[in-house]
């Protein structure tokens, strides 16, 4: 695991049901769980190919409930009290809360790492309104990551 995902896991909050949006391959995840076994951890994918991929790289045995479709709505009404959105452009990450408003204002907070577009992604939770309770940077192969941890209205 690299610092852009250790960082994560220690920049979110430790306690309640999680999922990490978008899980690729699932080892943020697969961490979230190892740490805290008893957490409900949630990891989703938008279709059936990288679902199947997920679910082949944890396997049955990680505790992972994995789900598949598209932004948030998969983990509405199950209960989660966070969730991580990462890796993804910040653009899609605006556009996805945007569209998922309803969803992401019952959450208590949102963990988001956008890989590009970082700026567009700030615009986006100003013009909403939610406040970031937290701001980190980590670098990564060249790479300066921007991780915002924000609680949504």
């Amino acid at each position: 695991m690299g610092p852009r995902l250790r960082a994560l896991l220690e920049f979110c909050p430790p306690h309640g049901p999680v999922a990490d949006i978008g899980s690729g391959h699932g080892r943020l995840a697969l961490e979230l769980k190892r740490r805290n076994p008893g957490r409900q951890v949630l990891a989703t994918e938008i279709n059936p190919g990288p679902s199947a991929e997920l679910r082949r790289l944890l396997g049955a045995e990680s505790g992972v409930q994995i789900l598949e479709g598209e932004g948030l709505r998969p983990v509405a009404g199950l209960g989660c009290r966070g969730v991580v959105i990462a890796g993804l452009g910040g653009l899609t990450i605006a556009q996805m809360l945007e569209r998922d408003r309803e969803i992401a204002q019952g959450l208590e907070w949102l963990g988001l790492q956008p890989a590009q577009r970082v700026a567009r992604l700030q615009s986006w939770l100003q013009t909403a309104g939610w406040p970031l309770v937290d701001h980190r940077q980590v670098e990564e192969k060249g790479h300066l990551y921007q991780m915002f941890l924000v609680a949504p209205r």
